[in-house]
C-alpha cells in the first residue's frame, strides 16, 4: 500500500480519479435520458409538486436520482414524510 493510498483511506478521500468518473457517469446518464440539467430541475420540481399535494413531505430531504444498469433504467424518489398533520388526502 502506498503512502498516498493509506493518506486517502485515512481521510476518506476519493480521490479525483473516482471524482471524475462520477461526472462522466453523470453526464452520459443525462445523455441517455435526453434530459439536459434544466429539462431534470424541472422534472424534480414538478415530481415535489405532486407529491407534496397528497403528502407533507421535508422539501430539503427530497432526492431523486436516475440508476441505469444493463437490465433496466429506473428512477428512485425519497422524501422524508413530516408526522404531525394528515398525511394522505385522497379524491373521489
Amino acid at each position: 500500500m502506498t503512502w498516498t493510498e493509506i493518506v486517502q483511506r485515512f481521510l476518506g478521500g476519493t480521490g479525483s480519479k473516482t471524482d471524475a468518473k462520477n461526472r462522466l457517469l453523470l453526464v452520459l446518464q443525462e445523455d441517455r435520458l435526453g434530459l439536459t440539467p434544466e429539462k431534470k430541475e424541472a422534472l424534480r420540481r414538478d415530481i415535489l409538486a405532486a407529491i407534496r399535494k397528497h403528502i407533507d413531505i421535508d422539501p430539503d430531504g427530497f432526492n431523486m436520482e436516475f440508476i441505469h444498469s444493463v437490465e433496466q433504467n429506473e428512477m428512485r424518489v425519497s422524501a422524508p414524510v413530516q408526522v404531525g398533520r394528515s398525511t394522505l388526502s385522497v379524491s373521489k
